[in-house]
Order: structure tokens, then C-alpha cells, then sequence
């Protein structure tokens, strides 16, 4: 049986790539069932539903109601939560102030940083190459206040978040990848170094270098080797949980350097430590440290300072865009939180907490037709296992996006997921068919679980709403890119109305 199935299967994948149309649910219906029922997903788990837009109607429905672990794919959710409640042009801003006097060119106190929750600051994502530059232009701004020296500390304050740094549910050796990097309500270049390991002579140790700046915030235990030239690198990069000591076990060719973004512990030190070293490297003196404001006697009191600079973010629209386009964690976690700051008006849940988004957004759900059943939500990225979702819940959050009245709105949502064949997670896929250049749909990947959501124009000219969701899949995962993609392509193809 199994055998006459995959047989029926070949000849139907033969027939997606020729897009032979349909006109009815039930011709399509067995045409994504013969792509969905082989033996390679024979141990998978499917959730797909599909539904017209503009007549409500369903295509297609498989276990549309049970839930499934999202991955990426909850970050339409943060992402639509977020412009709903924030607004498409809403920016972040963070403030540097002075926490004392300025006499004959000395700052008799501290500097301090207000982080806003801005995962943007020092990113070099939005066409600034050099993520220092903040900081000289507030080395300037202090240099104009007459400051040339500073008695005390460099503090920054990240108490617009709470101070919980992964998501419930989280796998602990993510933690040291950019993917998996900490929360902070102070985030500079998104709590990254930039790690290079180069082959010197073959059997010695490695070059390491990292950026921006070789700082001594971090610390390398260099046991990485230099192969033969022509040898494959093989990759090994370790940090010590709550520090910021790296293990760095790389094998690579004489010649060849290996690249990756490693997460750092503590964003917020990190922050002030960066600013701390770029105003010496810019003529100001600092006798004190970089300092967390957790590690202070008092909170700052910013009614008796004075704000001397400011940076800030670009509109939450081209943040969205980036979220769902490169699938970038850091950013959704902040949105999340962020929801929570300035939409969360309760006492269940702290402030700026991933508890206060969720309970934040939860009007825009009901009014969006997703019950409170339908999703459990432990993040913002979708990177926990903890996280559930149906395909119902996904696809009422798509039409009712696509049914937004503010227009800016609904057009950040939609231009920010991914476009097939051409942009983000979607650019290798789609390389042929009536999907490609039409399909827009957010991607999403943690082990076993393989997601695809968004929307497509029919034959019919109408849009369609989709969720195509698989877990616990044992087949290599481009196979089932290939079945959801294939999905598409009937979904692209029908013409009923």
C-alpha cells in the first residue's frame, strides 16, 4: 500500500511542477493529501489549514484544532501583537545622562545608560557598518558639555525588562550562538562579539580575534588546531553558563578562518563597558567601572539628572520587517517584553516581563478569533519547546492582519514576512512555479519541527491564508521543505472560488 502511495506521489509531484490547476476543495484536498501521506512522514505529525481570505471558505483542513510546536512560526504572533499595540512608526529610545556635577571639565559622578528595550542599538542590520558609532556621537555630546573627565561609573540600567534572560523551555547549548542571546532591557550590537578563528601552520594553535573591539570583557581558552590545507573545519565554540569565558575547540585548514556571532553573559555590562572603552579610546577619562544597575546601592533617580544624548531606534515597521524576514530571536523577545511595558496595565505580571506581553496582546487575539486554547505562548521567538499553537489560531491571526483598516499597519505585517524564491528564509526556496514571487510566509525550524505560515494568491485571484505545521518528523528536514512547498504550489494553483 505504502509503496502505491509513494508511486501516486511522483506522479502528483510531477504534476505540482507542471501546476495543473484544480476548481474544487475535495480535487485539491487529495492532491495535498497524496504529498502528505508517504512513507517518509510516516512518524510525522501535520497540522495544515488553508481559507480563502475574502470569502471565508476553507480549502483544506488537517487537524486544524490540535495544537503543534510552533517554532519560528509564533513570531507572527508577537510580531502582529506588537504593531497592533505599538504602532507601525513606534521607536525606541535610549538616553545617556550625567548623575552628578560638571566642574572645570570633571563630571563629579557617574554616566548612566536608560535602556528602552531597543534590540537595534549598535546593530549594524540597518546600514550602519560600525556599531561604535553611537558612542562616539555621545563622547561628542559630552565633549560639548564640557566633560573631559568622569570621577565615577559607567552604569547602565536595564530595568525596563525584567531581568530573566531566555524564555521558559529554552535548550541550554543555544546559548552561546547569536540565535540564542539574552534578553536585556540595555542591549548593545544585540548582546554579540563577532568571533574569528584563523589557521596559522598546520598542527599549531589558531589566530582568535573577535570584534568590535578585542576587549577584555570576554575571555578565550584557545584550544582550537590548524589543519592541513584543503581540511574541512570543523566547528567548536563553548561559553561557560553565566560568564563570559569561551572555549574555542575549532579545527581549521591552514589559510581558511572560520567566522560566527557568539552570544556574551550579562548585555547590559556589556553595553557600559563598550561606551566606558570608547570614551577613553576618544580622549575622556573614566576612573570608575562599567557597572550593571543591579550591582548599585540605589536605582537611579532620573527626575535630578541631566539627559545628555539619545539614540534612536528605526520604526518598529522596519524591526518587524527584519523579525519575520531573518528570523531574528533577539528581536521578537524585546517586541514581547516591549508589549509589556507600554500595553500591560495589570498586576499579574511584572512589567516588561514575557508574562505582561502575552497578557498584553490578549484583546487583539479574541478580537482576531484565537482562543485562549489554541495558544500557550512561553516566548516571543518561538525557540522554546514549551510552546504550542494550532493552525487555526495561526491562520485567524492571518486574515485578521490582512483585515487590519490602518493600512500601515497591515502592510508592515505583510511586506515583513518573507517572499518565496526571492527574500529572507525564503530565497532558496520556490525556485519555479506559480508560488514563486507570491507566496509570503514566515519559516520556522528547532529539532523535530518544521513550520510554514503566511499567504498565497490563488489561480482564482483570491488570497489565501495558510499554516502548514509538522512535528516530530524523523526525515531530513529539505524533504519536508519540499512537501510544504509543494503545498503551496496546489494551494497557488486553485482556482475554485
Amino acid at each position: 500500500m505504502r509503496c502505491s502511495i509513494l508511486f501516486v506521489t511522483l506522479i502528483l509531484f510531477g504534476s505540482v511542477a507542471s501546476a495543473q490547476q484544480t476548481t474544487t476543495p475535495e480535487e485539491l484536498g487529495g492532491r495535498i493529501d497524496a504529498v502528505l501521506d508517504v512513507l517518509a512522514f510516516d512518524e510525522a505529525f501535520w497540522g495544515v489549514l488553508a481559507i480563502d481570505t475574502e470569502t471565508g471558505r476553507t480549502i483544506y483542513s488537517r487537524n486544524a484544532d490540535k495544537r503543534f510546536m510552533p517554532a519560528s512560526n509564533l513570531k507572527l504572533v508577537t510580531t502582529a501583537a506588537a504593531l497592533h499595540g505599538l504602532g507601525a512608526d513606534f521607536r525606541y529610545e535610549t538616553s545617556l545622562y550625567i548623575d552628578g556635577t560638571v566642574q572645570a571639565g570633571m563630571l563629579e559622578g557617574n554616566l548612566v545608560i536608560r535602556g528602552s528595550g531597543d534590540p537595534t542599538l549598535g546593530s549594524t542590520r540597518f546600514g550602519n557598518d560600525d556599531p561604535l558609532s553611537v558612542f562616539r556621537r555621545w563622547a561628542e555630546a559630552l565633549r560639548g558639555r564640557g566633560i573631559t573627565t568622569i570621577s565615577g561609573d559607567v552604569i547602565g540600567d536595564d530595568d525596563v525588562f525584567d531581568d530573566v534572560p531566555y524564555g521558559l523551555g529554552w535548550a541550554w547549548d543555544d546559548f552561546v550562538w547569536d540565535y540564542g542571546a539574552e534578553v536585556s532591557g540595555l542591549t548593545f550590537r544585540e548582546g554579540t562579539i563577532s568571533m574569528s578563528v584563523r589557521g596559522t601552520a598546520s598542527g599549531n594553535r589558531a589566530a582568535i580575534s573577535w570584534q568590535p573591539l578585542e576587549t577584555d570583557y570576554i575571555r578565550v581558552d584557545n584550544q582550537s588546531r590548524t589543519l592541513a590545507s584543503g581540511s574541512r573545519t570543523e566547528n567548536g565554540y563553548s561559553r561557560e553558563l553565566s560568564s563570559n569565558r569561551f572555549t574555542i575547540t575549532t579545527e581549521v585548514a591552514t589559510g581558511r578562518t572560520d567566522a560566527e556571532t557568539l552570544a556574551i553573559h550579562n548585555p547590559t555590562k556589556y553595553a557600559a563597558h563598550m561606551l566606558r572603552l570608547v570614551l577613553l579610546r576618544e580622549g575622556i577619562g573614566v576612573e570608575g567601572r562599567a557597572v550593571d544597575v543591579d550591582n548599585v546601592s540605589s536605582r537611579p533617580s532620573y527626575v535630578e539628572m541631566e539627559r545628555v544624548a539619545s539614540a534612536t531606534s528605526p520604526p518598529l515597521s522596519e524591526i518587524v520587517e527584519l523579525t519575520n524576514e531573518k528570523s531574528i530571536n533577539l528581536f521578537a523577545e524585546h517586541l514581547l517584553r516591549t508589549l509589556g511595558v507600554h500595553r500591560y496595565q495589570g498586576i499579574e505580571a511584572e512589567r516588561g516581563s514575557v508574562e505582561a506581553g502575552v497578557l498584553a496582546m490578549q484583546s487583539m487575539l479574541t478580537e482576531a478569533g484565537v482562543d485562549e486554547t489554541d495558544l500557550q505562548m512561553l516566548d516571543g521567538s518561538g525557540l522554546s519547546f514549551m510552546n504550542r499553537v494550532t493552525p487555526r489560531a495561526l491562520v485567524n491571526l492571518l486574515r485578521y492582519m490582512n483585515a487590519r483598516s490602518d493600512p500601515a499597519v497591515r502592510s508592515a505585517f505583510y511586506n515583513s514576512l518573507p517572499v518565496g524564491g526571492g527574500t529572507g528564509t525564503l530565497s532558496g526556496r520556490y525556485g519555479s512555479g506559480d508560488a514563486r514571487g507570491n507566496v509570503r510566509a514566515k519559516t520556522g525550524y528547532i529539532n523535530g519541527v518544521r513550520t510554514l505560515s503566511g499567504y498565497v494568491t490563488a489561480a482564482s485571484g483570491n488570497r489565501i491564508a495558510f499554516a502548514i505545521l509538522c512535528n516530530h518528523y524523523a526525515t531530513r528536514t529539505s524533504r519536508v521543505n519540499e512537501a510544504q512547498d509543494d503545498v503551496v504550489e496546489l494551494l497557488a494553483d486553485f482556482a475554485g472560488r
